[in-house]
């Protein structure tokens, strides 16, 4: 009697250890602000933490249980659950970015990090996942990337990426044997500007003059700053020379209208010189000299007009 009686007690204090040891996994694991989960091997969820009820909006009562098919869209589910399988029938580790929508309706950019477990004691095995958001790690490569990328003052693409989007418009004119144009453009009194009204004025102005170029020619288009006053206007796709002609007519009148900047009212003009593929050179580098050399052609018959190479 006794014997059973300390039998009896023992398994009562190894249930309360049990019992204990859980509510504490428990506690750690919601103290955890990364949403984590467990599966078994069907899928069906063993539990998570707090994180992991906030990230998809429902109670852990809710999910536990239940396999992905019974709480996400099919077309949901079913990305899940051969991520799972794939898992599954490889073993290890997983690692995969993927797009999530939250239960606040946002999308977040996330890393999800999988493992296969096994649990001896309870003869169980499946799947423990832990989401990671990168949401604002891609937002910064984004900016990093659009940075390195863009002239700073314009937004218009910078000298680097300017050669290689010419790099490759000229493999595509000399596949598609259609016309192609480079045109280089300087601004005529810009240096007036900065000399009377100061840089924030010469600021302003290129930055009006960006927005002035973007609106005149077609979204494929590309407009570039090389620096200082200086823009290049890659046309693409050209049936003739008139139409680059055209182009640098519009260019022309759309720049010659005044521009106004806080209190004052400056007036600019552009030259431009214009190089077609082909005619003025059929790689990057003799399109780019060909094209200054025309400039300067189109500054010395008294600026406000444009020159073929």
């Amino acid at each position: 009697m006794d014997s059973s009686n300390r039998k009896g007690e023992g398994g009562s204090e190894k249930d309360s250890e049990t019992i204990r040891e859980a509510t504490i996994l428990q506690s750690v694991i919601n103290a955890i602000p990364t949403p984590i989960f467990f599966k078994d091997a069907g899928g069906r969820y063993l539990g998570c933490n707090k994180a992991f009820e906030q990230f998809v909006g429902r109670p852990r009562e809710e999910l536990v249980g239940k396999d992905v098919f019974e709480l996400w869209d099919a077309e949901l589910a079913q990305v899940y659950h051969d991520a799972d399988a794939a898992l599954y029938d490889h073993g290890g580790k997983q690692f995969y970015e993927a797009k999530v929508t939250y239960a606040d309706g946002m999308v977040h950019d996330v890393v999800f990090h999988k493992a296969v477990f096994f649990a001896e004691e309870e003869n169980i095995s499946g799947i423990v996942g832990a989401i990671l958001d990168i949401t604002d790690r891609k937002k910064s490569e984004a900016e990093l990337e659009r940075m390195a990328r863009t002239d700073a003052l314009t937004g218009l693409a910078n000298r680097h990426i300017l050669y290689e989007l010419l790099d490759g418009a000229c493999r595509r004119a000399r596949r598609g044997g259609k016309g192609m144009a480079v045109l280089a453009l300087d601004l005529d009194g810009f240096k007036a500007v900065n000399d009377v009204h100061g840089h924030h004025a010469g600021d302003a102005v290129l930055q009006a003059v960006a927005g002035r170029l973007k609106e005149t020619v077609r979204e494929t288009d590309v407009v570039a700053r090389l620096g200082g006053d200086e823009f290049i206007v890659v046309l693409e796709g050209l049936g003739d020379p008139g139409q680059a002609a055209l182009v640098a007519r519009h260019i022309v009148e759309k720049l010659a209208d005044p521009i106004h900047w806080n209190d004052i009212t400056v007036a600019i003009g552009v030259s431009i010189g214009i190089a077609l593929y082909g005619k003025g050179g059929d790689d990057v580098d003799s399109l780019m000299q060909n094209a200054d050399m025309a400039l300067y052609t189109a500054k010395d018959a008294g600026k406000g007009g444009y020159a073929f190479y």
